[in-house]
């Protein structure tokens, strides 16, 4: 059950655009860390915890009767728990191919945590739980999923690059941001197909790995259960009507 999600204007600036999506998409099942109780109904504010010692942090979720939407500072053992990002809160994107099959594969920079009830205690990715509820599917070894309708991923040439969005039914951005470096047979593939698999998740690795080293992280990830993806409409302004 998703539920209505909260969060003060410094809590939505430090987490940006993409980790904002995945706080409002927690579901009914998650404690609140002040009264230790579900999150059943009602209105709920994000409590985003910030390291004072590293470039970390965490993302929690109180009732808006206990506690107002900040931010608190997060001491060196509460840090110590907690995923430490590459460079701050974001998101990268990377193309690939999957069994000839044309892919993106997203990462947080930092994956944003929530724990069982304490400041920085038992992390748990809120990512794959943001991904399952907005359709995604998990993801086997067989490293496919299934169409997810609404979604679109608009691409166009950026020098050398091209600049990438991914829009949700919502039309609110999944991810904007520049798509370097495709593979040969990229952009033909998906404008071949009209669609490309978007995988998501705590996907090991790096967003700028070899080839081979991107599908040795998914096949690792999926292996473990935190992998999901989609196969989303992909293509160019004008496949979608836009100029």
């Amino acid at each position: 059950m998703a539920l209505t999600v909260q969060m003060s204007p410094e809590v939505e600036e430090a987490l940006g655009p993409q980790m904002a999506l995945q706080a409002r998409a927690v579901s009914g099942g998650t404690p609140c860390i002040e009264c230790r109780q579900p999150l059943a109904d009602g209105p709920v504010n994000v409590v985003l915890g910030q390291s004072t010692t590293a470039a970390t942090g965490g993302v929690w979720f109180v009732h808006d009767r206990c506690a107002p939407s900040r931010t608190v500072p997060l001491n060196a053992e509460a840090s110590a728990t907690l995923v430490t990002p590459e460079d701050g809160y974001d998101m990268t994107m990377v193309a690939s191919v999957v069994d000839g099959t044309p892919a993106l594969v997203a990462r947080m920079v930092m994956t944003p945590s929530t724990d069982s009830g304490t400041y920085g205690a038992e992390p748990r990715s809120i990512y794959m739980q943001a991904l399952m509820e907005n359709g995604f599917h998990l993801v086997t070894a067989e490293l496919d999923a299934p169409p997810l309708a609404a979604w679109a991923a608009v691409f166009q040439p950026y020098g050398r690059d091209l600049q990438l969005i991914v829009l949700t039914p919502t039309a609110e951005r999944f991810f904007h941001g520049t798509l370097s470096r495709p593979p040969a047979g990229w952009v033909n593939a998906v404008l071949a197909e009209h669609q490309v698999l978007l995988f998501g998740g705590d996907i090991g690795g790096r967003h700028d790995d070899e080839a081979s080293q991107q599908r040795e992280a998914l096949a690792t990830a999926a292996k473990g259960g935190q992998l999901a993806g989609a196969r989303i409409a992909c293509g160019r302004p004008s496949d979608f009507g836009l100029s």
